[in-house]
């Protein structure tokens, strides 16, 4: 970039890089120039703001992979202090005498703050980047979690767990962190992972606090149920806070540093706030906002209601309904990821035609399995069934966010937020029937509407991409989704012929000439990926973001 700033490389204006392909070839781990690195951990794309071309789980160098650690782990943490009330609800209804649509409305009030916060979060994201609100998220919502104990009535409960809802908020940091950090082409499965392993602190509250923590604190108070509950919770607030404050101090906004340093170097633009909700706010998103409400929305109605039904329909403890209800949210080690991941090898092979099949037909799957589960009547069967459409319900969440980055590549935050709130509002919609119909017929409402919101995948058309039917994508799409394939190509032939190599050194020792051939093959796959490379156009930044 030019002193004077003509030239941005950013979310905001993604120019193409000014290293070309043979400078990507010979270090592709080389950052751009505005950049606070000066090479990165993982492979990246100049032409997307030095976003990382490739995921490595087990290392947590910055940017790029510290940036999706933190993101899993917060939202993991959040996701734990927003229910760690739940497995608790019956010991609390009985306690304190309350009735079903008490304790239904106390989980609608919950969700009900998550719909506004996720709405205004998404363009604070725009501006400020992921990493400050998810701490000043996480230490928020962990006061009203640790007062969890001073509960005594139904509107207490329900103002309680109104508050508590500001931890569902960090979902949209969570889902615009890997956006930021990652290309559109394995936004899928980063997304898919964060959100995940983060979802499965939902699974992982069920088992903490109500068949670890409550059952032993109710032995430490003489089998006092009720000062268990009251204490207990204080147990995750603690821990959600103190991660809250170290957070921002071992993470960064975006590839290139925090935001704060890139407006000042010129390597981003102003955003303001009401324009990044308004420009949010498209036909696509409504109908992504609809299809999360049948996703999301589902689960967390699953994460509210399944100790409550196993207990009330089969008979079954506090302490065993919180372990077989985990098993729902345990499906997020692998389903959401899969999801995601699915959808980004549609899109290299088919474009986003493949990527909005595979999510509509994953919808019309995953309504089926609930009504299928709503007249199950046997445990194991239950527990079965409920696993099968827990995998679809998470698969689909992550081919939704597969998507959610093509929406608007301007304010992807703005976009992330608004959809994320339909998780929220699908679960205060199903909530409503939960609190007022019996189970049988409550489960079958959700799974009918889940079946036609499948439909409205027809209704998406996304600039210069293939719609369900009709369309195709435009050059510049098709470009990009080929330099990312011959990107591949060239990693692939690079590890080729590093093992040819290898291979000759074995065979050979220390004779030489095996070597030398490995060594000239070698050569030849590197010379023919980079003709290949020379021949490939580069889509305009222009045309990307038309």
């Amino acid at each position: 970039m030019s002193p004077n700033g003509t030239i941005q490389v950013d979310m905001v204006a993604e120019e193409p890089s000014t290293y070309d392909d043979a400078i990507w070839e010979k270090n592709p781990y080389i950052a751009s120039p505005e950049s606070m690195y000066s090479r990165y951990n993982v492979r990246v794309d100049h032409n997307q703001g030095d976003r990382g071309q490739e995921i490595k789980l087990c290392s947590c160098f910055r940017p790029h992979m510290r940036g999706l650690h933190c993101a899993w782990i917060s939202f993991f943490l959040a996701f734990m202090v927003w229910f760690a009330v739940a497995p608790l609800l019956g010991e609390i209804q009985k306690d304190l005498s309350l009735t079903k649509k008490q304790v239904w409305s106390s989980s609608i009030a919950s969700d009900a703050t998550t719909i506004v916060m996720r709405m205004l979060i998404g363009p604070l994201c725009d501006k400020y980047g992921a990493r400050l609100p998810m701490a000043a998220i996480l230490c928020l919502a962990s006061i009203p979690c640790a007062l969890t104990g001073l509960v005594n009535t139904a509107a207490g409960l329900i103002t309680l767990r109104f508050f508590i809802g500001i931890a569902g908020s960090s979902f949209v940091m969570a889902q615009f962190w890997p956006s930021r950090m990652f290309t559109r082409e394995i936004a899928g499965t980063a997304n898919g992972l964060v959100g995940g392993w983060g979802n499965l602190g939902g699974a992982v509250a069920q088992i903490f606090m109500g068949s670890i923590l409550f059952p032993a604190f109710t032995q430490v108070f003489d089998g006092n149920s009720e000062k268990s509950w009251r204490f207990i919770c204080v147990i995750p607030a603690v821990i959600t806070f103190t991660w809250g404050c170290i957070v921002p101090f071992v993470s960064d906004d975006a590839p290139m540093g925090n935001y704060s340093e890139m407006r000042k170097n010129g390597s981003m633009d102003q955003i303001f706030f009401t324009t990044s909700l308004r420009s949010g706010a498209t036909k696509n998103t409504w109908i992504l906002y609809i299809q999360y409400a049948c996703s999301f929305g589902v689960e967390l109605v699953m994460n509210n209601a399944a100790v409550l039904y196993f207990s009330s329909e089969f008979g079954l403890s506090t302490v065993q309904a919180a372990a077989v209800g985990s098993i729902f949210g345990w499906m997020n080690v692998f389903a959401r990821v899969l999801g995601g991941y699915v959808s980004d090898k549609l899109n290299l092979k088919t474009g986003m035609r493949g990527r909005l099949w595979f999510q509509t037909i994953l919808l019309l799957l995953e309504g089926m399995t609930i009504v299928i589960f709503a007249y199950t009547t046997t445990l194991t069967g239950a527990i079965v069934t409920m696993s099968i459409f827990s995998i679809f319900t998470q698969a689909v969440e992550g081919a939704i966010y597969g998507v959610v980055p093509y929406v608007s590549k301007l304010y992807t935050g703005s976009v992330s937020g608004l959809v994320g709130a339909g998780g929220n509002a699908g679960s205060v919609v199903f909530g409503f029937g939960f609190r007022g119909l019996e189970y049988r017929n409550a489960f079958v409402m959700m799974g009918s509407i889940v079946m036609v919101s499948s439909l409205t995948s027809f209704l998406i058309k996304i600039p210069c991409h293939a719609g369900m039917l009709t369309g195709e994508d435009n050059h510049a799409v098709i470009d990009a989704r080929e330099r990312h394939l011959q990107r591949l190509h060239y990693e692939a032939s690079q590890a080729e012929a590093t093992e040819q190599v290898d291979v000759a050194v074995d065979r050979v020792g220390s004779g030489g000439s095996g070597i030398e051939l490995a060594e000239d093959s070698a050569r030849q796959q590197q010379v023919e990926v980079s003709a290949d490379s020379d021949h490939s156009t580069s889509a305009s930044a222009d045309e990307l973001d038309a």
